[in-house]
């Protein structure tokens, strides 16, 4: 494509800016029932305590007044069956414990391997075991619903009020194409949100500057470049696997063309493919090949295999702009982790489109469970609140690792306020503010509804590695994607 000639990208960031709007914290209420039924329940008594916590290394102070049940009876029956993959499993087992002493409960946690966690997860459904709860990233859960293995969480109780607390963008996200909510929140995050280092900015007599949209950001690393301030400005979220460089191609292609869902340019919303070789996946990828030949992105990402090279690369320095996911921001914070000066990491703020594709973690509901009322239980205390009305796995995640809560008042509270002030000082309340921005804006495929989503992914990864490389034309790799993805919807969603 000619450079002088407007493409579509532009037209449309000209066109249309981004809102960003205020969100309203959600009002606390629904709790009450959550225990009822229980045949552990006990007489209940008030009582207000001041606890000191230090988490993520932040020491909080705070005064609460909770109900607590007061002598519970052991549960009787077999033990809960909780499936999960490996992230701080020491954090997530002392969870477990207070949900243990609460009610008198007994779990037993099964860890799958990261690598092979939704494979493991579908043999233990065609085994036919019993689950109560289980991670998922959505767009598995959403493809074990379609399969009969997990169901939605409509059926609970609370489920107006637990929505109402909810950011309506991750409703969005993680419900059903049906309009079911798939599982309670674990956690969200974006990737591909972009992390600019002010070092090097200010080397390039930059100083200040932020971009407004992916074409602001070539512009300005073609300009870093030229200053000879960074030898390659980009590393870009690209490194070879589904949830690299695919991920990164659903943030911007949402992100640059104002189509946050994808529908308009890459999936409809029948899950049909709606691209060609004359379309904006075309552009966006020929812009990719573009700007690797331009010697914009370092080409080592072109050998990097996962999270662990990804976050090595970023945490040099080396870069002026390195799009990653939320939770790495936290990284590049850490003077113990990484090379860039303190204070100089800073995320790019929302102004004129959207960053980012959505992360996703929920806890999920099988069918086959071990007891309908107690697998539910465990999910409210995990996904949504304590019967004391504490939101506790979400708080802590938040001030541990920067995870995103689904519920809007997380980030507002006082303790997670001062969580992120130990590791940004004076930035907390900006960065905030980014992170409730990402989580209205970003891309939320539609294709992660569908069954199809998982096999796509792992096979569009080399593809588009290839294409950006320069190793496949642009042509030839936009119409492999496509036939693959035809293939794909005569399997699952032909009529």
């Amino acid at each position: 494509m000619e450079r002088d000639k407007i493409s579509r990208r532009k037209a449309l960031s000209t066109a249309s800016k981004v809102a960003i709007g205020a969100v309203a914290a959600g009002a606390i209420a629904g709790l009450a029932g959550y225990s009822a039924g229980s045949s552990a329940a006990q007489p209940a008594r008030t009582e207000t305590i001041t606890r000191t916590e230090t988490l993520g290394g932040a020491t909080v102070r705070e005064t609460v007044t909770r109900t607590v049940t007061a002598g519970t009876q052991p549960v009787t029956g077999p033990p809960l069956q909780f499936v999960h993959w490996h992230y701080r499993d020491d954090i997530v087992t002392s969870y477990v414990k207070k949900f243990m002493d609460y009610y008198g409960e007994k779990v037993d946690e099964v860890l799958l391997a990261n690598e092979n966690y939704g494979p493991l997860m579908e043999a233990k459904f065609q085994a036919g075991d019993v689950i109560d709860m289980h991670y998922a990233n959505f767009f598995m859960v959403s493809r074990w619903i379609s399969l009969g293995w997990d169901r939605d969480v409509e059926a609970f109780r609370e489920i107006d009020q637990i929505k109402a607390e909810m950011y309506p963008s991750i409703v969005e996200a993680y419900s059903t194409a049906e309009g079911k909510l798939a599982g309670l929140p674990y956690f969200w995050s974006a990737r591909s949100a972009p992390v600019v280092n002010d070092d090097i900015l200010e080397k390039a007599g930059m100083g200040g500057e932020r971009p407004g949209t992916w074409d602001e950001l070539w512009e300005m690393s073609r300009r870093i470049k030229a200053s000879g301030a960074a030898t390659y400005p980009v590393m870009p979220h690209w490194f070879n696997a589904f949830y690299g460089i695919v991920w990164d191609f659903e943030a911007e292609l949402g992100n640059a063309y104002n189509d946050p869902d994808l529908t308009k340019t890459f999936i409809a919303k029948d899950f049909s493919p709606v691209f060609d070789v004359n379309t904006e996946v075309a552009e966006l990828l020929k812009t990719w090949q573009d700007v690797t030949k331009e010697g914009l992105v370092d080409p080592a990402v072109f050998g990097q295999a996962g999270d662990s090279d990804h976050v090595s690369a970023i945490v040099t320095g080396n870069y002026a702009f390195t799009p990653t996911a939320l939770y790495y921001f936290k990284v590049q914070n850490d003077p113990s982790q990484s090379r860039i000066p303190l204070g100089k990491a800073n995320l790019v703020p929302v102004t004129k489109q959207g960053w980012g594709v959505i992360d996703t973690g929920l806890y999920c509901w099988p069918k086959k469970v071990t007891d309908e009322e107690r697998s539910q239980r465990l999910i409210k205390f995990f996904g949504w609140r304590t019967p004391e009305g504490e939101r506790l796995t979400a708080t802590s995640w938040a001030i541990t690792d920067a995870l995103g809560s689904g519920y809007m008042d997380t980030l507002r509270l006082a303790k997670v306020k001062a969580a992120f002030r130990e590791w940004l000082g004076d930035r907390a309340e900006v960065t905030l503010k980014i992170f409730d921005d990402i989580a209205l804006t970003m891309s939320r495929p539609w294709v992660y509804k569908s069954p199809m989503y998982l096999e796509w992914a792992n096979f569009a990864f080399p593809v588009m590695s290839a294409i950006a490389s320069g190793t496949q034309s642009v042509s030839d790799g936009v119409k492999t994607l496509r036939t693959k993805l035809d293939e794909l919807y005569k399997k699952y969603h032909a009529k």
